[in-house]
Formats: structure tokens, sequence, C-alpha cells
């Protein structure tokens, strides 16, 4: 397969769905060359081309997409308090769904056989066997070393740490799995799913919860990085004299910004005898949440707002120097601290980017908080299983014309 013919695939596939006349300004060539690769592709059933749905007069543009009919896919997302599993075709088609409650606290045996129950319940609802699934999809919650396959640390729990994951869920699955940080599916899911952010080739996608993460995409394609650990954002660091991060360094976004941080701000003013409506939440069976803090900061609690205003202020100037360092022009906030406080935020993120990058930089770039789409991140796993499916088929393609 020629070069172009590769290209155009790979640009087919992140774009999710596009025109001829798309790809021509893309590449650069013309009309006549990109249909003859598009050819190519069609012929090999590498790609398959279908009525437009975007809305345009005259003749409408044949739309093309990665043959769905490459193979069947599973995606799994190990979060804190969940396993959900989902089947999909290679185009991220929805066809099975099953989920188990799950806890760091289990032994990661135990953990396994959750995540086998979730991906059987999933299988069973999808109407497939298990022989026709091609590949299954693993985002974790917890630090990975993605090149070796290994979860370093789940929760600080001491059973999670060093755990030889892939070679562990190879064991459970007897099946290829490509195992992957859960905020890189999540990403790869809101750039290849959301039509308005596919159409920034250059793009961040930052989730805040428990933890923060980034998804890079640089010119249409995910960024791994040299050993595959691109993305760690929560990770800069903003303050040598900080707070001690989770990580072991001080002054990490993370220390400032994540969920857990910024509880531990309002739970450390209410020890030093801050006044606060909050206090009850404190000494309540349910505690203190980061629902209840963006509630008492919105009705004017100083404490609350004050620890809301940090952690905003920590994502921002993360976020601007990642801006800054990789001129996208789209960043988008997503996970469950956006969606719950998405109007202090994004006020945060676009002030301080304004503020601190370069104005041809800040003016390029759309700033925007996600919608919430229920198994976004599931669905994400499975479109990392999909690549390494698309991937391997198009290498025999490639094989096949030599």
């Amino acid at each position: 397969m020629r070069s172009l013919d590769k290209s155009l695939f790979w640009e087919i596939f992140y774009h999710h769905e596009v025109v001829r006349a798309d790809l021509a300004r893309v590449f650069n060539v013309s009309a006549a060359t990109i249909s003859r690769s598009v050819s190519v592709l069609l012929s090999k059933h590498l790609v398959v081309e279908t009525g437009a749905t975007l809305p345009c007069r005259g003749r409408r543009p044949g739309l093309l997409l990665v043959n769905p009919r490459l193979g069947y896919v599973a995606g799994l997302e190990l979060d804190r308090d969940r396993i959900t599993a989902v089947i999909t075709d290679v185009s991220s088609a929805l066809l099975g769904r099953g989920a188990v409650p799950a806890n760091p606290h289990n032994s990661v045996g135990n953990t396994l056989k959750d995540c086998r129950k979730a991906f059987d319940i999933a299988l069973g609802d999808a109407g497939l066997d298990f022989s026709q699934i091609a590949r299954l999809g693993v985002g974790h919650a917890g630090s990975l070393d993605v090149q070796n396959g290994i979860c370093l640390d789940w929760e600080r729990i001491p059973h999670w740490q060093g755990v030889q994951l892939l070679d562990a869920l190879r064991e459970t699955f007897r099946m290829e799995v490509t195992l992957d940080d859960r905020t890189r599916a999540v990403a790869l899911a809101l750039h290849l799913l959301v039509p308005e952010n596919r159409r920034h080739r250059s793009a961040i996608y930052v989730q805040i919860g428990t933890g923060i993460g980034a998804g890079i995409f640089v010119d249409g394609r995910m960024l791994q990085g040299a050993t595959s650990a691109a993305g760690e954002l929560g990770h800069i660091v903003i303050d040598r004299n900080g707070p001690l991060c989770e990580c072991g360094k001080k002054g990490c976004v993370e220390a400032y910004a994540s969920i857990r941080a910024t509880i531990a701000r309002v739970g450390k003013g209410l020890d030093s005898g801050a006044k606060s409506s909050l206090r009850s939440k404190a000494a309540s069976a349910a505690g203190l949440t980061v629902e209840a803090i963006v509630s008492a900061a919105r009705q004017g609690d100083e404490l609350a707002r004050t620890a809301l205003l940090e952690t905003c202020e920590a994502l921002a100037v993360g976020i601007a120097n990642a801006a800054q360092l990789l001129n996208p022009s789209l960043a988008v906030l997503a996970g469950k601290f956006a969606n719950v406080a998405r109007v202090e935020l994004l006020e945060a993120v676009t002030r301080t980017v304004r503020a601190q990058c370069f104005e041809t930089i800040s003016r390029g770039l759309e700033i925007r908080v996600a919608t919430f789409r229920k198994d976004i991140a599931p669905v994400g796993c499975a479109l990392l299983a999909a690549l390494d499916v698309v991937d391997a088929r198009q290498r025999e393609s490639s094989a096949e014309s030599t």
C-alpha cells in the first residue's frame, strides 16, 4: 500500500467520517489523486462510502469511514466504584453493555473476575459469541506504565502496586488486549465521536476528577510519547514549594486541583475553625463532596468559594502552560469536576489562558466544557482496541500488496 493510501486511511479513521474534498485539502493533492487512493482502500474493504449526513446543497457527497465490519471489539473501564464493559464495532457503534460494582480494595484476582463478569454481560447484551471479539481495550484509572503493561499504583493500595496488569488481563480473557490510561480513552472518544471536536487537528482533552490527566492530539493523531506516557498534565509543577502531591513531588497541579485536594482544603479550613455552611456536611455520613462545595460557593460561602477558586486557578495555570507549549486550537474540559463546576472552571481557564499565553496562541484556542455522555470512557476503551485492530488489518493489506 502506498504512503498516501496509509495516511488517507488513518485520516479517515481519526476524522470518523469525511468527504473526499476535505481529504484533498488536508493532503494538498488533486481530487483525482484522492479518488485513486480511496478506490484502493474501497477495493481492500478497509473503508466504506455511505450517504451524507452533513447538510449541503446540490449533489450530496459520499461520506468515507473505516469499514465497521473489520471486526468487533470490547472496551473495559476500570474506575474506582464501577467496572463497565461495552461491545462495539470498529467505528464505535454501541452493541452491548455490562457493568458491575468495583472497589480498588478488592484483590487483583477478584477485580479481574469482576472484569470478566462485566464483559460477559456486555457480550450477551450484544448477542455475540466470544470468538467474534477481535480485541479488548482496557482503560485503567490508576497510574500505569503503559509501555510495559504494569499498574504502578491505584488509590495507594499496596496490592495494586507493581501489578503485571496486561499479562493478567490476557490470561483472564485469552485474547489480545490494549491497555492504556483511562484519560486517553476518554480523549479518543471525545475527539472521534463529537463532530465539533474532530474538525480540530490539534486539541487537548483534560480529564479532571480524582486525578488529572490529558489526552493530546497533534496534527490529527493522538500523542503517545516516547514511553506512552504523554498527557500527565496533573503532574506539571506550578509551585516547587507547594503541597505534597501523591506522586511524591511538591506543587503539582493535581496537589491543588484534584477533587480529593479540593475536599481536603475545605476540611482543613473547617478544622481550623472557619465559619461555613459546610460544617454540617462534614459531620454527616455522606461527608464533604465536590457537589456540596460548588453549591455552597455559589451561595456565597467564603470557605467554599476560596477553595473552589484555588482549584480552578491551579487547573487554569496547568492548562495555559500546556496550551503555550502545544498551541492547540481546542481545549476541552471533561470529568466529574468539570461537569459540576463548569461555569467557574471555564471562566478561570479562559481568563488565565488569555493573560498567560502569547496572543498568537490564545486567539486561536477554543475552550469549552464537554457535554456529559454516558459510557464515553468504555466506548473510548473499545476505540483503543479498534486502533490496534485496524492497524493490523492495514498492515495485512500492505503485505498482500507487496
